[in-house]
């Protein structure tokens, strides 16, 4: 196949973000550390140690207090890497090799640890997206075909594939079931029936989704509340006004949806599945910070030390957020301060 008539394979959504970031120097996917089951975390970090959400850079792993655990994952020079998720055995990476012009041309998934031969699970010819362990032996990913993306799982034993749904933006995994978001805006449980809510969905919305679900969408532990971040479109026409980003909270098993925060972005739940921490903007505070509703009261606090969030993510140790500045700070909030994690690495 020439380059020109695979190019024209791919759909306009991908295309165009995928080069703005190339172009930029920048990677394909958004950068943001994954929680080991010991509390450790790994990241993308530059060869000087800093944390940027689209940098390129080395795979580092630090133990809860930001001590580096090992030598990093160092791709090769035309590839891209991403943190996926975490097992017992390891490190799930997604790595993209791009072309001259900083293009994907081909996908691996590899299971990496420090001190461990890394392992190839799956590999392909086209761009992957959201790769997540499910259970014990498969991987699950999303998979681009042409003007379409695919929902896959790969065997972890054997390497067996399996095209399971085409039309896919994204998915979310709580115990053994796993929600699939469809082209159309559906919801529904991967094999089984529709869930009681539906998005409207475009082109911007379809790329939000693909490239950072992320940061816009989270399912609870225990499969009941879905957590959306959506562009709402501006009632007010002229002159003209931006998209703000809303936070809805989805009641799966009543079909209710509650208007959580505008803006708000980075919905993500606590382990126990009480609460659902984000990041937004008060109108009483000039920048952006954490705050953490409480899905039983439906209180919402802001975190003390968080001002200047550009996402969060909650694990066994608590918080861990990006603090926008000259050089973005990766930290862990704790007792109403911003413990910065990459000190040791500078």
């Amino acid at each position: 196949m020439s380059a020109d008539t695979d190019l024209r394979r791919r759909g306009a959504w991908e295309l165009g973000l995928v080069l703005m970031l190339a172009l930029a120097g920048c990677s394909v996917f958004p950068n943001l550390p994954v929680e080991g089951p010991d509390g450790s975390i790994a990241v993308v970090l530059s060869s000087s140690g800093e944390y940027d959400f689209f940098g390129p850079g080395v795979v580092w792993v630090l133990d809860p207090v930001g001590n580096p655990a090992g030598e990093p994952f160092v791709p090769e020079e035309a590839q891209v890497v991403q943190v996926c998720d975490a097992s017992l055995e390891g490190w799930l990476l997604l790595v993209v090799d791009t072309d001259e012009y900083g293009l994907p041309v081909a996908s691996r998934l590899l299971e990496w640890s420090p001190g461990r031969a890394v392992r190839e699970v799956f590999a392909c010819p086209d761009l992957l997206f959201s790769p997540r362990y499910a259970g014990d032996k498969r991987v699950l990913f999303l998979r681009a075909e042409g003007e379409s993306v695919a929902l896959w799982g790969v065997d972890r034993e054997t390497g067996e594939a399996d095209r399971f749904e085409s039309g896919v933006l994204a998915f979310r995994a709580a115990g053994d079931r796993t929600a699939v978001l469809s082209a159309d805006g559906t919801f529904s449980w991967l094999g089984e029936g529709r869930l009681p809510v539906r998005i409207a969905v475009g082109n911007e919305r379809e790329a939000t989704f693909l490239f950072f679900s992320s940061v816009s969408l989270a399912l609870d532990p225990a499969g009941r509340y879905l957590a959306i971040s959506l562009d709402d479109e501006p009632a007010v026409v002229e002159p003209q006004a931006e998209p703000v980003p809303t936070l809805y909270l989805v009641d799966l098993e009543e079909g209710r949806v509650t208007r959580i925060a505008t803006p708000a972005i980075s919905p993500v739940f606590a382990p126990d599945g009480e609460r659902v921490a984000f990041v937004a903007q008060a109108l009483d505070r000039p920048v952006q910070g954490v705050f953490v509703c409480d899905l039983a009261t439906r209180e919402i606090a802001p975190v003390p030390g968080s001002e200047g969030a550009l996402w969060v993510r909650w694990g066994k140790n608590g918080l861990l957020a990006a603090i926008e500045g000259d050089q973005p700070r990766l930290v862990r909030l704790v007792d109403g301060e911003a413990a910065d994690l990459l000190s040791r690495q500078r």
